[in-house]
């Protein structure tokens, strides 16, 4: 064998090697546990994270709210919700706190406020993570 084939080929076994998994990476929250962006940095630019959920431990559910702050649905805990991506992010921020729009089926729900609800609404949830966790695409 030659020597420059020698070379070659202990180049391409120690990439190999060198090679190692990735995961993909979910919002972070702040030290209050709010979420302030869907989108997550990735090896390409930025993404959007899509899926959530619902870990509000309060019985009664977490309350999901129109784009005037009323509530019309709650969501039951372990519900899966898909965040709404509008102008570059899902998650924006209504009288200072953050908000993660999502859209809810009929299966999310825990009990229905108002009479409207179609197979599918978009709604706000308070985007924090005592509410909400973001769900990893690579978990699942």
């Amino acid at each position: 064998m030659t020597r420059g084939f020698l070379a070659s080929l202990l180049c391409v076994f120690s990439m190999a090697t060198a090679a190692q998994a990735q995961m993909s990476d979910v919002p972070a929250f702040d030290t209050d546990g709010d979420f302030h962006s869907a989108r997550v940095r990735g090896n390409r630019g930025y993404y959007s994270h899509r899926q959530w959920l619902v870990v509000e431990p309060d019985v009664e559910g977490l309350n999901c709210r129109n784009e005037n702050g009323t509530v019309v649905l709650t969501l039951a805990y372990g519900a899966i919700v898909d965040s709404v991506f509008d102008n570059g992010d899902a998650i924006r921020s209504i009288n200072g706190q953050p908000w993660l729009k999502v859209n809810v089926s009929a299966m999310d729900l825990r009990r229905q406020v108002a009479d409207d609800f179609a197979v599918v609404q978009t709604c706000y949830v308070r985007s924090n993570n005592q509410h909400i966790a973001p769900l990893n695409p690579d978990t699942q």
